[in-house]
């Protein structure tokens, strides 16, 4: 099986040499889309049109509950099940929310299904369930190629697609931890803007108060802000450096990464994530196991121009959180090795 660089590699050259701007004059409709452009993407990730021996299966039937009679445009088949189901608009169709609501119903009346893809054929959007709701779709694409950009990190995500290594439960795996961080972010801003009476509470609790007065509230209240919250952060950073008895202040950057790899770590039942920290040295930022260097899981290379991950001597570019969460079962496997 080929690695990742090589797909990337594999991906870019047939992309590059595809007459791009041919296949959408010649798409005018949105059957032509499917013809010029759908399916030559998915023949790029080396998907096989067909209804017997294919994979990538046309006007596939979901004849479910109340769609009688309703075909989705492709079914993509993983061990003969529909595990991705495709709608196609014709090119140049903005993709709204009524589009995204037609493939969310087949979506939910195709029980095997686990991603949806909705496309006008240059821009590809990847959805996958919405664990928060309990069914159908989460509103967001997790990922979206752009068929006019081909460079970057977009190419490595869509490798993670190509049909002889295709993993669809790694990739929602990926996307939902994604969705975990982005929610926890946004829930930990919302909150820091707008205090709940239960966070002021806390606060007071922790300054020895007794009874939260009206006054005393909005006090607090006013003083949770961007001045507060940064020396707060300052303290935080000095106080987890210390921790750490490294001697080298650790940067904002280097606990953010530490803190998203030590979130996906806590999602595997036999690791204690009170056993993991770290040791920053200068040039590089250590994550360790039980204090122990003997332990190591990762070391980062964090820098103003550079964000760097090295597991077991491989180092790879991080440049955000996607990448990172990428690398989930590696940073799994390494640390149940070390337990």
């Amino acid at each position: 099986m080929a690695n990742i660089q090589q797909i990337v590699k594999e991906i870019k050259k047939s992309l590059s040499s595809f007459d791009l701007n041919k296949a959408v004059e010649m798409s005018d409709n949105e059957a032509k889309t499917r013809m010029y452009l759908v399916e030559p993407f998915f023949e790029i990730l080396r998907f096989n049109r067909g209804f017997e021996n294919g994979n990538l299966v046309p006007e596939y039937d979901a004849d479910f509950a109340n769609l009688k009679g309703k075909k989705v445009d492709y079914a993509i088949l993983v061990r003969n099940k529909p595990e991705i189901i495709i709608e196609v608009k014709k090119v140049g169709t903005k993709l709204g929310d009524k589009n995204v609501a037609q493939l969310n119903e087949y979506f939910f009346n195709t029980s095997d299904c686990k991603i949806g893809i909705l496309t006008n054929g240059i821009d590809i959007q990847f959805y996958c369930r919405n664990n928060n709701a309990g069914f159908g779709l989460h509103p967001t694409p997790f990922y979206v190629f752009n068929w006019e950009n081909i460079e970057g990190s977009q190419l490595e995500k869509l490798a993670e697609f190509y049909a002889t290594s295709l993993d669809v439960k790694s990739i929602i795996e990926s996307a939902q931890d994604s969705f975990f961080m982005e929610s926890f972010e946004e829930a930990l801003f919302k909150e820091l803007c707008n205090p709940s009476k239960d966070f002021i509470k806390a606060v007071f609790a922790h300054m020895d108060g007794n009874r939260l007065t009206d006054s005393v509230e909005k006090q607090i209240r006013d003083l949770i802000n961007s001045i507060s919250i940064k020396s707060a952060l300052d303290r935080l950073i000095i106080e987890e450096s210390s921790k750490m008895n490294s001697g080298v202040i650790t940067t904002e950057g280097e606990l953010k990464v530490f803190h998203i790899i030590k979130t996906i770590l806590a999602q595997h039942k036999q690791i204690d994530t009170n056993q993991i920290g770290y040791r920053d040295f200068k040039g590089k930022f250590s994550i360790l196991l039980d204090d122990n260097q003997k332990k190591k899981i990762c070391d980062l290379y964090i820098s103003p121009t550079t964000q760097k991950i090295d597991i077991d001597g491989d180092k790879v570019d991080i440049p955000d959180m996607d990448s990172i969460i990428k690398l989930k079962k590696k940073l799994i496997t390494k640390t149940l090795t070390l337990l």
